[in-house]
């Protein structure tokens, strides 16, 4: 594997084309600017009243785990659990405890770590490295150490979580890269089958896959959202682009919409826009929030509705669609005080992670006015970078410090 690692950015040379770029980024901070007088103040998490004390417990740990080094993202397949750190560990989702842990089955090592969250499909694992790489690992694998099927070179910074179809596997760095799914590079670097220039520096998290198309948006200062043909060629140019004046978030596609998050507001962008596209409607959840995303994470998309987990640790529900060009939130949920990563939804339930390592499950349907208990919170020993996956069998969470755990809830 030595070998392979040492020729990887030498072959690749001949199939990547040079490009300087730089970029100057605005730091979004997690803040909201309201004027009051004539003059800004700044609401800061601290200066709300805190989250109502939520219900804890209700819970049943089915095992734990530990790695050397923090958790940097979580998958679930055909039961097995893939763990990113600064290499990919794999566990079995349904674990026989050995001394008090739930053992790996195997791992797949990297000279290049920390690595992306990962991504499953087709008997395959894909991940990206911090320094421009692409792995895909089989998805089961018979030994300890577990050699990738193959490896391209993206860029030369941090590579996203890969998004994948049958076909080709996408990922940003610097750029949007599509690779083959099923390349054979022997102890090359895999080519990307093509490349295409995304204006500005691309958000963190995956692109998103829908429609045809595969949708990437930008953090940079003026921000943006660009939607590229998912089969395209070299010099690929974007069916439409989207402005959001301001950077934004990773996107969630569903009900014929890109979502995405800028300037405190899920902006709704139609999948069937030509050219240059306006968001067909808003839903504003920061007001006043012109400098600052309002969010870190992509909103996520499921049976009709659009979840945000923002800054100042609150969880909003839109509906998917809205016939008026301003929408509002249909919930807000107190979660926490630090901001929050992607929801996992699973039917009315969604489990959601907090940086300072809270794990909370909502209830969606349990409205302020139910008799039930909307929100359930329990707290890891560290903070959490990777947000909580849903399984058939159990939720998964993993923290900074290494620690793993799967529960029922």
């Amino acid at each position: 594997m030595t070998a392979v690692f040492g020729h990887l950015r030498a072959g690749f040379r001949e199939h990547r084309r040079t490009a300087t770029r730089v970029g100057v980024g605005l730091l979004a901070g997690a803040l909201a600017l309201l004027v009051v007088g004539g003059t800004i103040r700044v609401l800061r998490a601290a200066d709300r009243e805190p989250p109502p004390a939520a219900a804890t417990g209700g819970r049943a740990v089915e095992w734990t785990a530990a790695i050397d080094t923090a958790i940097t993202g979580l998958a679930v397949e055909d039961g097995r659990l893939y763990v990113s750190s600064d290499q990919l560990t794999i566990f079995p989702t349904i674990c026989p405890v050995v001394a008090g842990d739930c053992p790996p089955r195997w791992r797949g090592v990297v000279p290049d770590g920390p690595l992306s969250v990962p991504t499953a499909r087709d008997d395959r694992v894909f991940v990206g490295s911090s320094e421009g790489q692409v792995y895909a690992f089989p998805a089961t694998c018979d030994g300890e150490g577990c050699a990738p099927e193959w490896v391209g070179v993206a860029g030369s910074g941090p590579v996203s979580q890969p998004a994948a179809n049958f076909d080709l596997v996408y990922v940003t760095s610097d750029e949007l890269f599509a690779f083959p799914a099923a390349c054979a590079s022997d102890d090359l670097a895999c080519p990307p089958a093509w490349i295409a220039d995304v204006s500005g520096r691309p958000a963190p998290g995956p692109p998103a896959l829908g429609n045809g198309l595969v949708v990437v948006a930008s953090a940079s200062t003026r921000g943006g959202v660009a939607a590229y043909p998912a089969v395209c060629g070299d010099g690929c140019e974007p069916a439409w682009t989207g402005r959001t004046d301001g950077p934004a978030t990773s996107v969630a596609i569903g009900d014929g919409f890109a979502y995405t998050v800028a300037r405190g507001q899920l902006m709704a962008f139609p999948l069937s826009c030509t050219a240059r596209c306006q968001p067909e409607w808003r839903g504003t959840f920061a007001p006043g929030a012109s400098f600052a995303t309002g969010a870190s994470s992509a909103p996520a998309f499921a049976d009709g509705r659009v979840l945000v987990g923002d800054d100042e640790g609150r969880l909003w529900v839109f509906r998917s669609t809205c016939d008026d060009e301003r929408c509002d939130p249909t919930e807000r949920f107190e979660v926490a005080t630090t901001p929050l990563g992607t929801p996992a939804i699973d039917g009315e339930r969604a489990i959601v992670t907090s940086a300072n390592g809270a794990i909370a499950r909502v209830l969606l349907d349990c409205g302020p006015d139910d008799p039930c208990d909307p929100v359930r919170v329990r707290t890891l020993g560290a903070p959490a970078i990777a947000p909580a996956v849903l399984g058939p069998d159990a939720t998964f969470v993993g923290a900074r410090d290494g620690s793993l755990e799967a529960f029922k809830w």
